[in-house]
């Protein structure tokens, strides 16, 4: 089993659309995908039309006293999601509280999921540094626009972990640029591709479906196919 993981380098860069849609092209390649929402947004499950789940989740289960495991939805034999549950603001610091105080907390859950499935993939917030401890992840993704937010944030930022590039539109010369940059400066981090701006991407969230559902043959929908396809070598080379 292969855990990945997605943080938006900052927010509003499409990490959670991103992530239904990587989902689903996993799936549709015959992988077993579960889905988790590590994010108190709880948004990823209306990628899938999950309206009637919103009080249900791994966190709500966790201050209720139920069990974790028993909130998934199967949305098909083989792909199956694991919404985060409605909850104050107030219960989730305390999710938070418990995720800090137990930072071996999902690579327990991991260890239990790993017969199942073939990936794990996180939607994981921002911020929260609790709830971005996920245990093993061979793949942890940062996702960025190529704007001049993104830019000095990556300067910022010391890490390795791999970046992609979302919504990226060739006809702007800005983008153009900053991908040049990057790309000198983040050879080794950067990922090979692009997913390309898209509006067949936010209408498929006002439909709630992953793009490679509504829109099979958008661009949107290649780049996710092509990013799925990345990821399964990614996953042989580093075996």
């Amino acid at each position: 089993m292969t855990s990945l993981s997605m943080r938006g380098v900052r927010g509003g860069v499409g990490t959670t659309s991103l992530i239904a849609a990587l989902g689903y092209a996993l799936e549709s390649l015959g992988e077993r995908v579960l889905l988790i929402d590590m994010s108190p947004e709880n948004l990823l499950s209306l990628h899938f039309n999950l309206q009637d789940c919103g009080k249900s989740g791994w966190a709500r289960a966790m201050l209720d006293g139920q069990d974790w495991y028993k909130q998934a939805w199967g949305l098909t034999p083989t792909l199956h999601i694991l919404p985060y549950g409605r909850l104050s603001t107030q219960e989730s610091m305390s999710i938070e509280q418990q995720l800090i105080h137990d930072s071996q907390m999902w690579v327990r859950r991991q260890a239990s999921l790993a017969a199942n499935y073939d990936w794990l993939l996180f939607d994981v917030p921002q911020r929260l540094p609790g709830h971005g401890t996920i245990g093993p992840c061979l793949l942890p993704i940062q996702v960025a626009e190529a704007d001049a937010a993104c830019h000095v944030l990556l300067l910022q930022q010391a890490g390795s972990n791999p970046v992609l590039v979302n919504r990226f539109d060739p006809g702007s010369q800005l983008q153009r640029d900053l991908l040049l940059i990057w790309r000198q400066y983040y050879a080794t981090r950067l990922l090979p591709l692009t997913v390309h701006a898209d509006e067949a991407m936010r209408e498929a969230f006002a439909f709630k479906q992953p793009v490679g559902q509504y829109a099979p043959e958008s661009l949107a929908a290649q780049d996710a196919l092509s990013l799925a396809t990345w990821c399964l070598a990614r996953r042989r080379e580093m075996a």
